[in-house]
């Protein structure tokens, strides 16, 4: 399930960090477009997810993230796709949990992940909180 948002371009990494960081008490959301592989369902991808964000909060750098998986109900979106949200704290600690993320226990579940969907994209988003 990992593809970085930044693989193969570490100055992206640096930059984004750096953009992000201005806008403190910010999350950072990273958002990866799924579909299932045939043959699996949504009780596939929950219990994937849970068990990826369990191991994750193994990981010192893992322990504050939340994850969202999003469905849609309604619209014109292809059958089987979802959305597989992280959020983060803020971006100095979704850059740590990037930066140890490979040989990492969430990353030892990449490949349960891909057995049931292809999350061949993401995005990350700065989410700030309107009071």
């Amino acid at each position: 399930m990992k593809k970085s948002v930044t693989t193969g371009m570490p100055w992206l990494a640096a930059a984004l960090l750096f953009l992000l960081a201005n806008t403190a008490d910010a999350r950072v959301l990273q958002v990866w477009n799924c579909t299932l592989n045939d043959g699996k369902t949504v009780a596939d991808v929950e219990k994937v997810s849970a068990d990826w964000l369990k191991a994750a909060h193994s990981m010192e750098s893992g322990k504050k993230l939340e994850v969202y998986l999003n469905f849609p109900m309604t619209g014109n979106a292809e059958a089987g796709s979802f959305l597989f949200v992280m959020i983060s704290p803020d971006a100095t600690s979704w850059g740590a949990f990037e930066d140890s993320y490979e040989g990492s226990a969430a990353s030892k579940s990449d490949s349960a992940w891909n057995a049931v969907a292809d999350c061949s994209g993401s995005s990350l988003w700065n989410s700030v909180k309107m009071e």
